[in-house]
């Protein structure tokens, strides 16, 4: 799971007004979502500024954890060296592996293909704790005992709100070098 949200949205919102954040987002949105589909991500929800996306379901992918820390990798390089509706923006991701329950939720005749479960729950706390922990990509353990090639640097173990062990938290560096992502 990649759980990936706009820093500072709200006050984006006001200094752009309405108008604004839709030209922003659906911008934002386009280069997001390409790249994640370019590394086989499905885009399961918007929330507001925030992405939810899945890279081993509906189909299994055994690379899915690389994949989806190289898509994390590309989203952050994209929102670097471009503006948005005229705007810089950065955001955060959190990446997280575990099971998950894909189908159709809602009410009849307004369902909509999402993922639930603990998996999904973590990687979203990971991307808020980066606020916490000053980063831009939080990785569970688990995803990066499932990648190769990828550089980390431990951020540490913390509890996590509905998680009932601590979880040990990792920090996606640059390719090719131990620096950190740091905002």
């Amino acid at each position: 799971m990649l759980f990936c949200d706009l820093e500072g949205f709200t006050s984006l919102t006001e200094q752009v007004g309405p108008q604004g954040i839709m030209s922003l987002l659906n911008e934002y949105f386009e280069d997001m979502v390409s790249t994640l589909e370019r590394h086989h991500g499905v885009v399961t929800q918007f929330q507001g500024d925030a992405i939810l996306a899945t890279f081993n379901v509906p189909i299994e992918d055994p690379e899915h954890a690389n994949k989806a820390l190289q898509a994390a990798l590309e989203m952050n390089a994209a929102v670097s060296a471009k503006k948005y509706a005229g705007h810089s923006v950065n955001h955060r991701i959190g990446i997280n592996t575990g099971p998950v329950v894909a189908g159709a939720v809602g009410a009849t005749g307004r369902l909509s293909y999402t993922v639930h479960g603990d998996a999904v729950n973590l990687a979203s706390r990971l991307e808020s704790l980066n606020k916490e922990y000053g980063s831009r990509i939080l990785v569970s353990e688990h995803t990066v005992s499932l990648s190769s090639g990828f550089n980390f640097r431990r951020a540490g173990s913390t509890t996590v709100r509905g998680q009932s062990k601590p979880v040990e938290l990792f920090e996606l560096c640059a390719p090719a070098t131990d620096e950190p992502l740091t905002q």
